[in-house]
């Protein structure tokens, strides 16, 4: 049963990164489509997991 609580937290940790991974990109999102950011390193940044994933699949 330790175990499984263990993992439970992990997961949880994990869906707490997540989200925040998540508001950070739209945020991002957001201000590129405004035009109140134009080209910052922090896209690039941002982008890697994503084109990592789909470079996968």
């Amino acid at each position: 049963m330790s175990y499984y609580n263990q993992f439970k937290k992990i997961i949880s940790y994990l869906n707490y990164i997540f989200g925040i991974y998540l508001w950070v990109l739209i945020i991002y999102a957001f201000l590129r489509q405004t035009g109140l950011i134009k080209k910052s390193l922090l896209g690039e940044y941002l982008s890697f997991p994503i084109k990592y994933i789909l470079g996968i699949f």
